[in-house]
C-alpha cells in the first residue's frame, strides 16, 4: 500500500512539475529578439505588412521584432532560411500565397516543403485590380479583349515576373479567351506601375492600393477588382472580374508560418495576438485599407484548409502558365 501511496505522489509530482516547467517555458517566451524573415523587397505589400505587425506588436510581445528581408528567387531563397531556423519560436516568416502554392509546382525541387512549416495565421487577401493605361480606349474586359483580338500579339501585358499573380491573370486570360498578349517582364510592382503611367505597357493587374493614387490622377483606369465575386470596399464602382463573366478567384494573401516544429502554444501565442490585432478598429483603417487587404484571421488549422485549397488551383495555373524555374 505504500508503494501505491508514493507511485501515487510521484505520479502527481511529476505532473505538476512538468505542468510548471512548461508553464514557466511559456510565461518566459520571449526572452530575447524574434526575427521576422519576408521573402520579397522593402516596400513590397509584404514588407509594409511585416513593419506594420512588428511595430504594433513590439510591446505585446515584450521583446522587439525585427524584419529582415531575405529576396530572391520568388521567395525561396527567404523561405529555405524560415525553414531551416531553429524551432524556437524565434524566427517567423511572413510569406505570400504564391510562394507557397504557386512555386511547389513552378520549381523542380524545392529547399523546403510548404507544408512541412507550422501554420500560425491566414492574415488576409490582396484585392488587385486590372489597370490599363489610360490611352488605352478600353473600360471593361470584354472591350479589353476585342481590343486585343484587334490586335494579336500587340498589346503589351506587363508582370513583376514569371509565376508572379500579374504572369498567372494574363495566362489564364489567354487561356479561356483565345486572345495573344505580349508579355513584358519588370523587376516588380513599383516598375511595372511606372511603366503603365507612361505608357511603356498597356495593361496589367496589381495591387488596387498602388494604382489608385494613379487612376485618381488620371495616368490609369481600373476595367476590373480581382475580389471574388463581391465588389471592393477599395475601389468605388468598378466591377469585379466575376461581374464580367470571369469565374477566376485567383487573389494573392498573405500568412504567418514558423518552421518546423515550434511549440503549438507558441504558435495559439502569435495566433492569438494577431487575430487582435485584425480585429483592431485603427489598425484596419491604417495598415489593413491602405494595402488594400481583407482581413482573414481564424486558426492555425484554417491557414491549413487555406493552403490545400490555394494549392490545388496553383498546380493548375502552374501547368497552364507551362512554368518550369531551375
Amino acid at each position: 500500500m505504500k508503494a501505491i501511496v508514493n507511485a501515487f505522489k510521484c505520479v502527481v509530482f511529476c505532473s505538476m512539475w512538468s505542468s510548471l516547467v512548461a508553464f514557466s517555458q511559456a510565461v518566459v517566451y520571449p526572452t530575447h529578439p524574434i526575427r521576422l524573415i519576408v521573402p520579397l523587397p522593402p516596400g513590397s505589400t509584404l514588407d509594409v505588412m511585416a513593419r506594420a505587425l512588428s511595430f504594433s506588436l513590439n510591446n505585446v510581445m515584450g521583446q522587439p521584432i525585427v524584419v529582415e528581408n531575405k529576396i530572391g528567387a520568388n521567395g525561396t531563397i527567404g523561405m529555405d532560411a524560415c525553414s531551416k531556423a531553429a524551432a524556437d519560436g524565434y524566427t517567423l516568416c511572413l510569406p505570400d500565397g504564391n510562394i507557397l502554392t504557386i512555386n511547389p509546382f513552378a520549381y523542380g525541387k524545392l529547399p523546403y516543403d510548404p507544408l512541412d512549416l507550422t501554420p500560425i495565421i491566414h492574415i488576409g487577401d490582396m484585392e488587385q485590380s486590372i489597370v490599363v493605361n489610360a490611352n488605352v480606349p478600353v473600360k471593361t474586359m470584354k472591350e479589353l479583349i476585342d481590343y486585343a483580338k484587334s490586335k494579336p500579339g500587340q498589346v503589351t501585358w506587363g508582370s513583376g515576373g514569371r509565376g508572379s499573380t500579374m504572369h498567372l491573370y494574363l495566362e489564364w486570360v489567354q487561356a479561356k479567351t483565345g486572345v495573344s498578349f505580349n508579355h513584358i517582364l519588370y523587376k516588380g510592382p513599383a516598375e511595372l506601375a511606372r511603366a503603365l503611367t507612361v505608357g511603356e505597357v498597356e495593361v496589367s493587374n496589381l495591387s488596387t492600393a498602388t494604382v489608385s493614387p494613379m487612376v485618381k490622377d488620371g495616368k490609369m483606369r481600373m476595367i476590373a477588382i480581382v475580389s471574388g465575386k463581391q465588389r471592393s470596399q477599395f475601389a468605388g464602382d468598378t466591377p469585379s472580374f466575376a461581374d464580367q463573366g470571369f469565374d477566376l478567384d485567383f487573389r494573392n494573401w498573405l500568412a504567418l508560418v514558423f518552421p518546423k516544429g515550434v511549440s503549438p502554444e507558441i504558435a495559439r501565442r502569435w495566433n492569438t495576438e494577431v487575430n487582435r490585432l485584425l480585429q483592431d478598429k485603427t489598425f484596419g483603417e491604417r495598415v489593413l485599407a491602405s494595402l488594400a487587404v481583407t482581413p482573414a484571421g481564424g486558426t492555425p488549422e484554417d491557414l491549413l484548409i487555406q493552403l490545400d485549397k490555394k494549392r490545388k488551383l496553383g498546380a493548375e495555373l502552374a501547368k497552364m502558365a507551362n512554368l518550369k524555374f531551375d
